[in-house]
């Protein structure tokens, strides 16, 4: 089940993993060659060197050019044969693939599509990343499944209650009804716990003692980027001073069919120079990652084996449903939707 959106932008990388020494990576079953130029340009380039096939990842850097590491030949940013050892001439077909890319909010973008099309403004707007007021910790994890089903999953937080419950969950969330909507391509799904016990992460996170009220808004910025808006306040007093307001962005990579980079963030506006807080926070959402690692394979395995199954949806699958149809709706297109109504929801600052 091929289910790529190609004229998009997919983060690569966080900027400071990419050094001047070449990277394999890949995005839509594509292989790529990333490197950083002398003068601290991000470039992409396919990974196959078109004279012996060899890898680019394989190579060097030289200047502005990557270097194959078999045969020494150089290319520019822009795909360009600049050149050949032992070789003047150079035959205008000897070039390779290059891809568009931009680095923004500290990651590293790369357009899968026709360079025609790119748009800078189809980036997702992930203003906490740059925002000095907050403070984010950050990783990649990998999954074997398709990346709809990894969607699947941030949006619905319903299963928390019942595979986190050593971490984020709470027999709360799956209990509480959700509200989802849609705004032009935007799918919101929001649940509101009032008067509930805050989870194990919540306590040491936030260092709540009593019941809380908790909120959960999460969006999906198509066709891959999800932002969970997440935080508590004591119960009943609607003040943030003595909450926790949080931002979990999920940026995905689809590798292939059945393997998905999740490039994830956390990110809060509270105890902005405890470095002990980022060590606890980095050990419990990777533990928490991990903990969906088995049953979204699991989920893969059974959708291989029954392709002609379809799966049943319940009430708090709403938001599921239609992500999925937005989803569908740009595969059909294959196209970047103009942004003018995409706007990501409130509270956003």
């Amino acid at each position: 089940m091929t289910n790529f959106i190609r004229n998009a932008w997919y983060a690569a990388c966080w900027s400071n993993e990419l050094e001047r020494e070449p990277q394999a990576k890949t995005i839509l079953g594509e292989d790529l060659a990333l490197f950083r130029t002398e003068t601290g340009v991000a470039a992409a380039v396919e990974d196959c060197c078109p004279h012996r096939f060899a890898p680019m990842s394989l190579g060097s850097v030289e200047g502005e050019n990557i270097v194959c590491g078999y045969h020494g030949m150089q290319f520019d940013c822009a795909g360009v044969c600049v050149d050949i050892p032992g070789q003047k001439n150079i035959p205008g077909r000897t070039k390779i693939r290059a891809y568009p890319v931009i680095e923004k909010h500290k990651l590293v973008w790369v357009w899968t599509g026709d360079p025609k099309r790119v748009d800078e403004g189809l980036i997702p707007d992930l203003r906490w990343l740059d925002n000095p007021d907050w403070r984010s910790v950050t990783g990649t994890t990998r999954y074997g499944c398709n990346w709809v089903l990894l969607v699947d999953n941030l949006l619905d937080l319903t299963h928390t209650t019942f595979v986190h419950q050593s971490t984020i969950g709470t027999e709360d969330v799956a209990n509480t009804p959700v509200t989802s909507e849609r705004t032009g391509d935007i799918v919101t799904v929001t649940r509101i716990m009032k008067d509930t016990e805050p989870s194990n992460f919540y306590k040491r996170v936030g260092g709540f003692e009593g019941k809380i009220d908790r909120w959960q808004k999460i969006w999906l910025d198509p066709p891959s980027t999800v932002i969970i808006d997440a935080g508590g306040v004591p119960a009943g007093t609607n003040d943030k001073y003595r909450g926790i307001d949080t931002r979990i962005i999920s940026i995905l990579k689809p590798v292939d069919d059945s393997t998905v980079d999740q490039i994830w963030a956390f990110a809060r506006d509270t105890c902005l120079d405890d470095a002990d807080l980022d060590a606890d926070i980095e050990k419990s959402i990777i533990h928490t990652f991990n903990e969906d690692i088995e049953f979204l394979a699991g989920q893969q395995r059974n959708m291989e084996k029954r392709p002609e199954r379809k799966m049943l949806n319940n009430t708090a699958d709403s938001g599921v449903v239609q992500a999925r149809r937005v989803i569908d709706e740009w595969l059909a297109a294959d196209m970047a939707p103009a942004r003018s109504d995409t706007s990501a929801p409130a509270p956003a600052e």
